[in-house]
């Protein structure tokens, strides 16, 4: 059976990686003041996005447009029927987005019109799509596809892959510093994140406080407060580091960063991290954050993400 995997463009993994594992990309429009974009996770587009600095805290009118259900079954039937027998598709968490609906409904409308577009290839008419939802945002999400491709490659049958996701998608931890409190202020509480508020954006603005912000099962919380953007980094990797050391589910952690990615290596506490990956074989990928990302917390934000069950935070 040709397994397909699909992740919508929040997803923070590495371009080269995408294209390495064959893992397609649903892409999410944008609205940035009178300007209409589309992130396709393209490493290109995302590095200029935040090199010329494309949403600016002027742009009121900003907002991600995640495709209709229409949209996404017409790209399962134009892209991926013919090529797979099945999709596993991973999307962000429901709690923040419709596109785990929407691709819920065109997974279960897009049946007929496959089976005759199999017909015609001369194909087997059987099809089908999973869809998951990963129950995190941004590097969180890059953490479950890393799992499903693992899997994918090693020939697990796709009965026992839906389960293993399942499980895996409740123990995954993604944590987030945000450089500028407005935006998540302003932005992303139109998608029900009210993690916050007015005081708490003056408050942090003033004495240049930021929140940690733990997105876990649907939910995102803040969970921790910090000194200065760096010391909010340093307390991620910290933490990232030290799971590594007691134990993850997947061998995998997801870093992703609003801005440049060659400047993660120099931030403090990640040569710790990469340290602590490289002696237990854990894969350490690193990332641009996904230009949805920044329309909803901003650009210069970092998130870090794991698979851990029992983890506390």
């Amino acid at each position: 059976m040709r397994i397909g995997l699909v992740v919508d463009a929040a997803c923070d993994l590495p371009g080269d990686f995408l294209r390495d594992k064959g893992i397609h990309v649903l892409p999410i429009g944008l609205r940035v003041g009178d300007r209409q974009l589309v992130d396709t996770r393209d490493p290109a587009a995302t590095t200029a996005f935040y090199r010329e600095r494309q949403d600016k805290r002027a742009e009121l009118h900003a907002e991600s447009v995640p495709l209709s259900a229409a949209e996404i079954e017409a790209l399962f039937l134009d892209q991926w029927v013919t090529t797979y027998d099945h999709l596993v598709c991973l999307t962000i968490t429901s709690g923040r987005s419709p596109i785990f609906a929407h691709a819920t409904q065109a997974a279960l409308t897009a049946g007929r019109s496959a089976r005759e577009r199999r017909r015609a290839a001369g194909l087997n008419l059987g099809w089908g799509a999973t869809v998951i939802n990963t129950r995190t945002l941004f590097a969180g999400q890059g953490v479950l596809a890393y799992e499903a491709a693992r899997l994918r490659d090693a020939g697990t049958p796709l009965e026992a892959m839906h389960p293993r996701l399942a499980q895996v998608a409740d123990g995954l931890h993604a944590f987030m510093v945000a450089d500028d409190l407005y935006y998540i202020m302003r932005r992303a509480a139109k998608k029900g994140d009210h993690s916050v508020n007015w005081a708490a954006y003056a408050v942090g603005s003033m004495l240049n406080v930021k929140p940690v912000l733990y997105a876990h099962r649907d939910d995102t919380a803040p969970v921790d407060k910090v000194r200065g953007f760096e010391n909010g980094v340093k307390s991620l990797f910290a933490r990232a580091a030290r799971q590594i050391r007691r134990g993850l589910d997947v061998p995998c952690v997801c870093v992703s960063y609003g801005g440049p990615v060659d400047r993660v290596g120099a931030m403090p506490g990640f040569e710790e991290l990469k340290t602590a990956a490289g002696q237990a074989g854990v894969e350490l990928l690193v990332s641009h954050m996904s230009q949805t990302a920044a329309i909803n917390v901003g650009a210069g934000a970092l998130c870090v993400a794991f698979a851990a069950h029992g983890h506390e935070v």
